[in-house]
């Protein structure tokens, strides 16, 4: 590689809104490299409505980090893994027999699509 060719390389073309907002996570996190970063950094410093979308938020996550965090019951995680572990040992047996409980028994069906079949019969042989 060519010394022309890796100064081009290193020189980001203009980056465009859908760009920028993508990377507002990584940019609050500071997880960008700082290259990316000074190009999110310059294209909101020349964009109002990112700069706008940015503060937004910038805003929220301030707010967020304020919130006292909760913790969960220590019983709701023990029912959660049973949960877990009866999927995986059932599997797709468990998704099989769940059907059971909503279906609707034959003895009902039977008569109904009788007379739905002597009704289109009648239909069909009238004048």
């Amino acid at each position: 590689m060519t010394l022309i060719h890796r100064k081009l390389s290193d020189v980001d073309p203009r980056m465009n809104h859908r760009e920028a907002r993508a990377l507002f996570l990584a940019l609050a996190d500071d997880e960008l490299p700082a290259p990316k970063a000074q190009a999110v950094r310059t294209h909101l410093d020349g964009c109002d409505d990112c700069r706008k979308g940015w503060e937004g938020y910038a805003y929220t996550l301030q707010r967020l980090k304020g919130v006292e965090r909760e913790k969960a019951p220590p019983a709701l995680a023990t029912q959660v893994m049973n949960r877990v572990r009866r999927q995986r040992r059932f599997g797709l047996r468990g998704l099989h027999t769940t059907h059971m409980h909503y279906r609707v028994p034959v003895e009902i069906l039977i008569p109904l699509l009788l007379g739905a079949a002597v009704a289109a019969f009648l239909f069909m042989a009238a004048p």
